[in-house]
């Protein structure tokens, strides 16, 4: 609605046309803009704010790799036990991604 008001009020052409890429985008991503807003998640796993690192539990064997390499310390688990990832802590570096040999941590 917005989009079209600003069209009709503009008394210039770059006005009238300036709402026509967020029309586009709204057009064929209409889903990745309402699992931001609505979900707060990124479907593409691009925006760094909306991402979060996670260890699958059948993958992870407890090897603490990850732990060992995180810098703030947000993996936690025993050797030899699935770990967790405190998502209040991590700050997104993907160094457990990079450090782990089993493919145990993904962003989603």
């Amino acid at each position: 609605k917005l989009s079209a008001q600003i069209k009709e009020a503009s008394l210039c052409g770059l006005g009238q046309t300036a709402p026509n890429p967020v029309q586009t985008t709204l057009r064929y991503y209409l889903d990745e803009y309402k699992a931001h807003i609505e979900n707060k998640k990124c479907p593409a796993g691009e925006c760094e704010a909306l991402v979060e690192f996670y260890i699958l539990p059948d993958k992870c064997v407890g090897c603490t790799l990850c732990a060992r390499n995180c810098p703030v310390d947000a993996i936690t688990g025993k050797a030899r036990e699935v770990h967790t990832i405190d998502q209040e802590k991590c700050v997104k570096c993907g160094k457990c991604i990079t450090s782990c040999n089993f493919n145990a941590v993904v962003k989603r």
